[in-house]
């Protein structure tokens, strides 16, 4: 049976939406009425998709100048970029991002000094696949940073925080760790999920249900930013945009308190993306990691 945490979720109420539906919306809709059973085997598949976006000229004058591995990661192949030399800083994007869109950052970071490793996510960028989780991405990580060893600091997008205290909290170790636009848990990725869709209760539910058939029962507790901090014995700055449209602020500010010695920097009008590129950010990750001991 789903825990408590799981019954706050659900679909939104009909005058909760009264704003016109997207397309998605209304196809999935449309297949609900003629079969929920269906429509939640097709939501939990989406759940799983990504997709490969592609990366900008600006994106690919950077890639194109690191050095370039593709390793296998249980039955995908993984890409992986390094530049630079110096104390070894690991990027990692979010869901349906790549290491392109941290291009700015990889600028600025092999300009301070360091070395810098990105990758392509399973299902992501150049690496294959068309489908991954927080499991396999966290694996990627850990296995990365075993081998870049643990002085490695690690500035990571969006679900690419998620996945990256996932992998500490099993057993990874940094010396640090940046959370840009981080969700808090994958109780508010489910709830976004829910809006994308427009899902009505009953798929939720069954949703929900297929979800604990992979990650177990507890998974709306136990994966959870706030609780994996709380035992991490690691510096840590969360940086956040007030008006980010897909992961409010709230999250930061839920991972900041229960992050003991964490630093918080509230942003105004960057959005979700570009909070990458903006250059008072990319300089307050500078200063974090140039800070003795980080």
């Amino acid at each position: 049976m789903p825990l408590s945490t799981t019954q706050a979720i659900s679909a939104p109420s009909k005058r909760k939406n009264m704003h016109k539906r997207t397309p998605i919306q209304c196809a999935f809709s449309a297949l609900t009425r003629v079969s929920p059973y269906l429509a939640g085997r097709l939501a939990t598949f989406f759940w799983y998709r990504t997709q490969h976006r592609s990366v900008t000229l600006d994106e690919q004058r950077v890639l194109a100048r690191a050095s370039t591995e593709v390793r296998r990661f249980g039955t995908k192949s993984v890409c992986i970029y390094r530049w630079g030399e110096g104390a070894p800083v690991l990027l990692t994007h979010g869901w349906n991002g790549n290491a392109g869109q941290m291009a700015s950052l990889v600028e600025a970071l092999v300009g301070q000094g360091f070395q810098v490793t990105a990758f392509d996510a399973p299902g992501h960028g150049q690496s294959s696949g068309n489908s991954t989780d927080i499991l396999e991405i966290s694996g990627v990580i850990t296995q990365l940073l075993q081998e870049s060893g643990e002085d490695t600091a690690v500035v990571a997008h969006s679900f690419g925080g998620m996945c990256t205290l996932h992998a500490i909290a099993n057993g990874a170790r940094a010396s640090s760790v940046v959370c840009i636009s981080p969700p808090k848990d994958v109780t508010t990725l489910l709830q976004q999920f829910i809006k994308i869709l427009g899902m009505n209760t009953a798929v939720v539910n069954q949703v929900k249900r297929r979800l604990e058939q992979r990650f177990g029962e507890e998974m709306w507790s136990r994966l959870s930013l706030p609780e994996w901090v709380r035992a991490a014995e690691l510096p840590g700055l969360i940086i956040h945009d007030s008006r980010d449209r897909y992961i409010p602020v709230s999250n930061a500010r839920a991972v900041h308190a229960a992050w003991t010695g964490s630093e918080l920097q509230i942003t105004r009008g960057l959005g979700h993306m570009r909070i990458l590129q903006n250059t008072e950010v990319i300089n307050s990750v500078e200063r974090f990691l140039l800070k003795p001991g980080q």
